[in-house]
């Protein structure tokens, strides 16, 4: 009977009967994507990511993507995160850093939000701002330097089996990824799904569309991309 008190208390707790989305382990990825947009026409994405989690309470991801369309970026995400009797809190401080080099712009962005996860739905919200400026860049000049200090940052993603599942399919709703942010009406939609193929090898498929709708920094009118991917966990 102390047993099983213990057990309901645990389940209770978050800790185990699939409550807890606390399995974490450092993982590496490799992507390869195709794009198409107005601009670039069609170009290849190559993306190597980096997961790791500190401890229980901390995670970090790290990405790095270049492109066929000359243009680079480099993000890292710091998440604390709190455990609740269902689902988690966190908090996720962003940065970005995207040189588009044919264009000859350098774009900085940073991001802080507070989410909350459970096994069939993911939800943030929060503020981000950026800086695009020229290159070269010079000091002391307004030479087209944009600021944009504060917007609306959401996420919402759903998923078809609990996130610990060996395999699901989930769609979102954003204005944020892992290589770009854009502003809060317009939105960017992704599919995406994955496989475990045992307990070190995962593989990944996903799309992305968005639309740029009207007053938006880039002249294209939407862009599409796909990719597949690789994930070892050590």
């Amino acid at each position: 009977m102390k047993k099983s008190l213990i057990l309901l208390a645990l389940c209770l707790s978050g800790v185990v009967c699939g409550q807890s989305l606390d399995n974490p382990k450092y993982s590496l990825t490799l992507r390869a994507g195709y794009g198409h947009n107005l601009i670039y026409s069609s170009h290849a994405n190559f993306d190597i990511g980096a997961f790791m989690p500190i401890n229980q309470h901390f995670e970090m991801d790290a990405d790095l993507r270049a492109s066929t369309a000359n243009f680079y970026t480099l993000g890292v995400q710091l998440r604390p995160k709190f455990a609740l009797p269902v689902g988690e809190l966190f908090l996720e401080d962003r940065l970005l850093a995207n040189m588009v080099v044919r264009d000859q712009v350098t774009e900085l962005a940073h991001a802080l939000s507070l989410g909350y996860r459970m096994q069939y739905v993911s939800v943030q919200l929060g503020l981000l701002s950026r800086v695009i400026i020229p290159m070269p860049y010079e000091r002391n000049s307004d030479n087209g330097t944009v600021v944009e200090p504060f917007k609306l940052l959401y996420r919402i993603e759903a998923f078809v089996r609990p996130q610990t599942s060996r395999w699901n399919i989930a769609a979102a709703i954003s204005n944020v990824d892992d290589y770009m942010v854009e502003r809060p009406w317009s939105p960017m939609l992704y599919v995406r799904g994955w496989f475990d193929v045992d307990e070190h090898w995962r593989l990944h498929l996903a799309g992305k569309y968005k639309n740029a709708g009207m007053f938006h920094m880039n002249a294209h009118y939407f862009a599409a991309e796909v990719g597949v991917g690789a994930e070892y966990r050590f």
